[in-house]
């Protein structure tokens, strides 16, 4: 059985991409974090389990791709990996000395450089659990109309929401 449903190197790539070194033990934190925390809650702890263990039996759901719904209607959705990717970079940046950049994070070099403006980094944050709750939401849809063929998951198409709210106040 793999450690986790995604890699290290797949945060990158899967999400935003990072142009910072962090240590794969500090990433692979943040992995089992959102694991446990975001796609455990979406798909139950026995469906999860087999997830996990079989990734094989389950390859759209993970990956994404085209179906269609209950309807006949055609859909896309990104997969699992996507939302898990996204929630660990939201993690990242939340818990993390990085700069916001147009080029995506910068990690603070030397003396001269500026701490992280807050208000961007929860700015950045909050977008990319948004995405991230998007992503799963579309996976949670895609289960909800493909029950017959996942009976272990027992979710009802939708996800709840475990977030810590930011705000800034002033300026």
């Amino acid at each position: 059985m793999q450690k986790y449903l995604i890699t290290t190197l797949d945060v990158s790539s899967l999400s935003r991409g990072m142009s910072v070194h962090l240590d794969e033990d500090k990433i692979e934190t943040y992995i089992r974090e959102s694991e446990s925390i975001d796609i455990k809650s979406a798909l139950g702890d026995e469906f999860y389990l087999d997830v996990r263990e079989h990734p094989e039996k389950y390859e759209l759901l993970l990956d994404g791709g085209t179906y269609e719904d209950k309807h006949g209607e055609k859909k896309i959705f990104m997969g699992i990996k996507t939302a898990l990717a996204y929630y660990t970079y939201a993690r990242i940046v939340k818990n993390n000395d990085l700069n916001v950049t147009r080029y995506g994070f910068v990690k603070k070099e030397d003396e001269y450089s500026s701490r992280p403006d807050m208000k961007e980094k929860v700015m950045a944050y909050n977008d990319a659990f948004s995405i991230a709750d998007r992503y799963l939401k579309e996976c949670v849809m895609f289960l909800d109309d493909r029950k017959e063929e996942y009976p272990l998951y027992k979710g009802n198409g939708k996800i709840k929401a475990n977030r810590t709210v930011f705000r800034i106040l002033g300026d």
